[in-house]
Formats: structure tokens, C-alpha cells, sequence
């Protein structure tokens, strides 16, 4: 029985690892129930975290060059709005590495569900592009999606910024 729970649910995440056509990146997250899609990045295979067995709350890692998407759902006090859960993730920013100073972190509202905060970093060769896309799920947790693509030009930030403002999070 054990054997057949996991194949199954190898075979769910490996559906919800392919690629979805025109529609960009798209993966479906359960418990808590959510999808998420950023249509200006490909599909990109998730798998589980690898430290997810540690700190249950890093969900999903993928990556494709130049992407990488990880997911990340923290516990939230019961019924924090996609609002609450965005400003509470946004403030915890600053104290990440690379991170730069708030007032280079362009932050929006992309919908009633989905917020964004946008920044670049930049590198020895090039910048890593940054979008930290947040909401709320299930009434007890937050959710952070946190896309980067590496660039060697600057100028992309601003088609990264229109890539990024047609992502959102729903509940499922």
C-alpha cells in the first residue's frame, strides 16, 4: 500500500512538473491547496526541496537555465489574508542574503490573491533577476514563489518586470 502512495504520488508530481503549452510556468501545490503560474517563465521540472525533510515549509525546487523557482509555504496564524502574508514575507527580505536595501525592492500588488517584490542582484558577469511572489493558502500557511532568471544584460529587468506582473497564486 505504502509503495502505491508514493508511486502515485511520483506520478501526480511529475504531472504537475510538465509542460502546460503557451501558458508558461504552472505548478499545483497540495496541502495547501494553491496553483501557481508565472506565464513569462518556461515550465521548469519541480522536485521535492532538498531540505525539505528538516524544514517542512521549503516545499519545491526547480531549475532550468537560466531559471529557478522554489516554493515555500511558512505557517501562518489562522486566516492571515494574502495581504498580511505578503507584508510578513516582504519585511523578512532585507535580513536575506544579497538582498538589496529596501528602496531598490519594487513591490505590487498584482491581483486580490498575488503580490510581488521585484529587485536585481548583480554579478561578477551580468545581474540575477529576482521576483518573490507571495500569497496566502488553506488559512494556516503563506506562500512564497521566489523566481530568478541569471541575465548578462541589465536591460532585462524591465521585460522581467512585465514577465512577472502576469504570475499569480490561487487558491485551487
Amino acid at each position: 500500500m505504502r509503495q502505491a502512495l508514493q508511486f502515485w504520488g511520483a506520478v501526480l508530481l511529475l504531472h504537475a512538473s510538465l509542460p502546460c503549452g503557451a501558458e508558461g510556468f504552472a505548478f499545483e501545490v497540495d496541502p495547501p491547496r494553491f496553483r501557481v503560474t508565472i506565464p513569462g517563465i518556461p515550465q521548469i521540472r519541480m522536485e521535492v526541496h532538498p531540505k525539505n525533510a528538516s524544514q517542512p515549509q521549503l516545499r519545491f525546487l526547480g531549475a532550468a537555465e537560466p531559471y529557478t523557482v522554489a516554493v515555500f509555504t511558512p505557517t501562518a496564524a489562522e486566516g492571515m489574508t494574502p495581504l498580511e502574508c505578503a507584508g510578513a514575507i516582504a519585511r523578512t527580505l532585507a535580513a536575506r542574503p544579497g538582498t538589496p536595501p529596501a528602496s531598490q525592492v519594487l513591490k505590487a500588488r498584482l491581483n486580490d490573491n498575488t503580490f510581488v517584490a521585484l529587485y536585481a542582484v548583480p554579478l561578477s558577469v551580468g545581474v540575477q533577476l529576482n521576483a518573490h511572489i507571495m500569497s496566502a493558502a488553506g488559512g494556516r500557511h503563506c506562500v512564497e514563489v521566489h523566481a530568478t532568471k541569471i541575465s548578462i544584460d541589465e536591460e532585462d529587468l524591465n521585460i522581467w518586470v512585465t514577465e512577472i506582473e502576469k504570475a499569480s497564486i490561487e487558491p485551487n
